[in-house]
């Protein structure tokens, strides 16, 4: 049963994205608030419901980079044909990194390329590594999937995607990978096949954390000075932190509120 986008279905929603967070330990939470951006935009295919492209998503809020997503769910069309005349199938996860002339599948080869040209260390930390002959799908990596099975998983209707999935201007979503409500936007995104740039806001700080407008900090909150989260809030978000935000050019909509987000993306690319 899909679960309408009602006050209460919105609910419900929230609690299973919430289950997924932690159900993944709250990876794709905590970043560095300064990342090494490479000049060119990351390309990556995939779709918000596979646990390969959860893994690296994952670490693309832990080194706070940006990259530009095209959700290729199952049978999606706009980005899913796209990739198979590309690589020659359509396996999710594929990085392009035009910044190293590099193309990848797999997500422990995206993983440790990421690391390796846009880590301070320039290695793979061991809990981001997986075992010999191990897909580090583990049963908890694919349990954290269920939830998102009817959201996200498959195209909703690809005959109207392929008509509207790629406006002339691309979609900017602010947000991180463990966010519940973030979460939720991405599923929509993916369902749709809308193509966009995901702007990884990771948390800098212990003070970074809380929920519902509340911050673990003692008096007014001070994003880390001269991080990512500073610059988005002064330059971007008109001093307010809040998740997800959107931003889509063609229309010259600016959103907060996943909800709203939500009736937004249907309404418009629906």
């Amino acid at each position: 049963m899909i679960i309408p986008n009602t006050p209460l279905g919105h609910t419900i929603k929230s609690l299973q994205a919430t289950t997924t967070m932690l159900l993944r330990g709250a990876r794709g939470n905590m970043g560095t608030p300064k990342p090494m951006q490479p000049e060119k935009m990351l390309v990556l295919y995939e779709h918000e419901a596979c646990p390969y492209s959860r893994r690296v998503r994952e670490v693309m809020t832990h080194l706070n980079l940006d990259f530009e997503s095209r959700p290729s769910p199952h049978k999606g069309h706009v980005y899913r044909d796209e990739l198979t005349k590309l690589a020659g199938k359509a396996q999710v996860p594929f990085l392009i990194d035009d910044n190293q002339d590099v193309k990848l599948f797999d997500s422990q080869a995206i993983i440790d390329h990421l690391f390796a040209h846009y880590s301070k260390k320039g290695t793979t930390p061991s809990k981001y590594q997986r075992a010999q002959d191990d897909d580090n799908a583990t049963l908890v990596n694919k349990a954290a999937s269920v939830a998102s099975m009817m959201r996200g998983v498959k195209a909703d209707h690809p005959k109207k995607n392929d008509a509207r999935g790629k406006p002339d201007e691309p979609l900017h979503l602010y947000g991180f990978e463990a966010s519940p409500f973030c979460r939720l936007v991405r599923e929509k995104l993916s369902e749709l096949e809308v193509g966009y740039i995901n702007h990884s806001v990771a948390r800098e700080q212990i003070q970074d954390i809380g929920g519902f407008g509340v911050r673990l900090n003692v008096g007014e909150y001070q994003p880390v000075k001269g991080g990512k989260r500073e610059r988005l809030m002064n330059e971007v978000m008109h001093g307010k932190l809040q998740f997800p935000y959107l931003v889509d050019p063609n229309t010259d909509t600016q959103m907060y509120e996943s909800k709203d987000i939500i009736n937004y993306l249907d309404e418009h690319y629906g």
